[in-house]
């Protein structure tokens, strides 16, 4: 990369971190890592705009075997990160290639793609049951979505975790959190109601195997 088009690029990094109200510090910092960046791309023969989630990973191990603490890994790449975030948004690139990547610790993806609370919500409403297992379904959709309930969370409840008098949902502990009392909204006690009280006893006598008190079993 020669010197002119590395300034250009410098400059509209500078102009999309003071749009996001980075102040005149802190974007010295960042031009540091960046400029330390593209001395690894001229050594390593790679192009700014060429350069894949592959051969960033190369860059992060890098990084990361110079010793320096996690912190100051984590302010490295997020330069990096912005710096491909200003060539999107110039239109040199279409997309960010560690948008999402972060350092904690070690090398992981910050979950991206995510839905909306409001679509979920949508999903959630447009899921008409029309039998008694539908109905389990959608009641699980429920927790996931209002509660942010992971799988296994939802395979260990039991019938007694449900307090539907105070509107309230009881998480176990685990090994990684703490137990935790969660409220329900309105629509989940009625329908949570109307799964123990009706649906589940149908679906207990449709299996031969000791289901226990679980909430929820297939």
């Amino acid at each position: 990369m020669n010197t002119k088009s590395q300034q250009q690029i410098e400059d509209d990094y500078i102009e999309y971190l003071k749009q996001r109200h980075c102040t005149a510090r802190p974007i010295e910092n960042k031009l540091y890592y960046i400029r330390h960046f593209f001395e690894w791309l001229q050594r390593e023969g790679r192009a700014l705009n060429e350069c894949d989630y592959s051969d960033l990973l190369v860059f992060v191990k890098k990084v990361r075997k110079e010793g320096f603490s996690i912190d100051y890994q984590g302010r490295y790449i997020q330069s990096v990160r912005q710096l491909y975030a200003s060539e999107v948004a110039q239109g040199r690139l279409n997309q960010n290639p560690i948008g999402n990547l972060i350092i904690k610790g070690r090398v992981t993806r910050i979950p991206h793609n995510l839905l909306s609370v409001e679509l979920l919500q949508k999903i959630y409403d447009s899921y008409t049951p029309q039998t008694d297992y539908q109905l389990r379904n959608k009641v699980m959709l429920g927790l996931y979505v209002n509660q942010g309930l992971i799988r296994m969370e939802i395979n260990r409840l039991e019938v007694q975790d449900i307090d539907l008098n105070k509107g309230t949902i009881r998480i176990r502990r685990n090994i990684k959190a703490a137990e935790r009392i969660l409220p329900l909204a309105a629509y989940q006690v009625l329908t949570l109601n109307d799964y123990i009280n009706s649906v589940r006893p149908r679906l207990l006598q449709q299996t031969e195997h000791q289901k226990g008190d679980r909430l929820f079993f297939t």
